[in-house]
C-alpha cells in the first residue's frame, strides 16, 4: 500500500514536480549540515586541548580500569571466587605463623567490566573526592589501555616476592581509601617495568609449575612431613578445647574472618568443627587446598592416628573437595 500510494503521489508531481521536490529534499538537508558551521562545535579534541584531564570529566560510576587499595583487602577472595572469567588471581602463604598475601593480580585484558567483583567485595571504603561508598576493589575513571606489550595489562597490587598481612576491619566500619585512580595509575606505571620478573619469580616459586597448588599439598612427602609437624602440636592440646581452637586458628585457617564458611569469624568455625556444631573441615575457601589438608590433619591426628594415616585420609578430602 506504501509503494502503490508514494508513485501515485509520483505521478501526480509529474515529471518537473519529481525534479523540484528531490532538489529541495537536497537543500533541506544541507541546509542543517550548513547551520552547524554557525554553533559552538560539539567534538572533543582529545587529549591536547581539553580544559582539565578526560579522567576528571567521566562520572564517578564510570567503569575504567580496575584497582585494589591493599591497606584495606581483608584476603576473603570473595572478588576471586565471584569473578566468572578468572580474572583475578590471590594466592596466600603463611610466613612466621601468619598468613599472608603473596600475590594479587588482576588481568585487565580479558576483564569485562561487568563489576561482580566489586558487588562480592565486603569492605566498605570512602575515597576523596567521591560522593558515594567505594571498595576495596572499585572501578576508576583511567581508560587509557593501548600497548603494544599484553602483558603490562596484568596489574600485580603485590609485587612479586612481597608480602602483605590481610586488614581486619571493625564490623560496620567504613575505611579511609586513596583517590579514585591513584593506585591503578601506579600500578600500570610499575607494570611494563617488573612484569617480566613476575613470570620469572613464578616460575622459580611453584605459581606456574605443571601440577598446580593441590597436587603440591598432597605430594605424599609434603603431606606426611606436615602431618608429623602437626602430631607435635596436636597432643598436647588434643583434649584442650582452647588450645585446638588455638591451633586450628594458628596452623590451619586463613585468619581473614570473611565468613565465607559461614560463620562470623575464622575462631567461630574453628569452635564449631570442635564442638561438632560444624563437621565440615574444608570451608575455608581463602586457605584452599591447603587449609583443608591441615584441618583434616589437625582432626585426624586428634583421633589418634598415625601422621601417615592421617596424610592418607585428609589427602583423599582434599582430593574429593578441591579437584576439578
Amino acid at each position: 500500500m506504501a509503494e502503490q500510494k508514494g508513485s501515485n503521489q509520483s505521478g501526480k508531481r509529474g515529471y518537473f514536480g519529481a525534479i523540484r521536490h528531490a532538489a529541495r529534499s537536497v537543500l533541506e538537508g544541507m541546509a542543517v549540515t550548513l547551520s552547524y558551521m554557525f554553533k559552538a562545535p560539539t567534538t572533543v579534541q582529545y587529549p591536547d586541548r581539553l580544559p582539565m584531564p578526560m579522567q576528571d570529566m567521566l562520572p564517578e560510576r564510570s567503569r575504567g580500569f580496575l584497582e585494589v587499595d591493599m591497606d584495606i583487602c581483608t584476603a576473603c577472595k570473595a572478588c576471586e571466587r565471584d569473578c566468572p572469567i578468572n580474572v583475578i588471581a590471590i594466592d596466600l602463604e603463611k610466613l612466621d605463623g601468619v598468613r599472608g598475601m603473596t600475590r594479587f593480580d588482576i588481568d585487565l585484558g580479558k576483564c569485562m567490566y561487568c563489576g561482580i567483583c566489586v558487588e562480592a567485595c565486603p569492605t566498605d571504603a570512602m575515597a576523596p573526592g567521591d560522593t558515594e561508598q567505594t571498595k576495596c576493589i572499585r572501578f576508576t575513571r583511567e581508560f587509557e589501555g593501548a600497548t603494544s606489550n599484553f602483558e603490562s595489562l596484568t596489574f600485580r597490587f603485590i609485587r612479586p616476592g612481597d608480602y602483605i598481612v590481610p586488614y581486619k576491619p571493625k564490623k560496620g566500619e567504613i575505611s579511609d581509601t586513596h583517590r579514585r585512580g591513584e593506585i591503578a595509575r601506579e600500578v600500570r606505571q610499575r607494570a611494563a617495568e617488573y612484569n617480566h620478573l613476575a613470570i620469572q619469580w613464578a616460575l622459580e616459586n611453584g605459581g606456574a609449575k605443571k601440577g598446580g597448588a593441590l597436587e603440591e599439598v598432597i605430594k605424599e612427602e609434603v603431606i606426611v612431613a606436615r602431618a608429623k609437624e602437626l602430631d607435635a602440636l596436636v597432643k598436647p592440646v588434643a583434649q584442650d578445647r582452647q588450645g585446638l581452637e588455638n591451633l586450628l586458628y594458628d596452623q590451619a585457617l586463613a585468619q581473614t574472618d570473611c565468613e565465607a564458611c559461614g560463620w562470623p569469624t575464622c575462631r567461630a568455625y574453628a569452635d564449631a568443627m570442635i564442638t561438632g556444631k560444624d563437621g565440615e573441615y574444608f570451608k575455608c575457601e581463602p586457605g584452599g587446598a591447603q587449609s583443608t589438608r591441615d584441618m583434616n590433619l589437625i582432626f585426624q591426628l586428634r583421633l589418634g592416628k598415625s601422621p601417615e594415616d592421617a596424610a592418607k585420609a585428609a589427602a583423599q578430602v582434599v582430593r574429593e573437595r578441591h579437584s576439578k
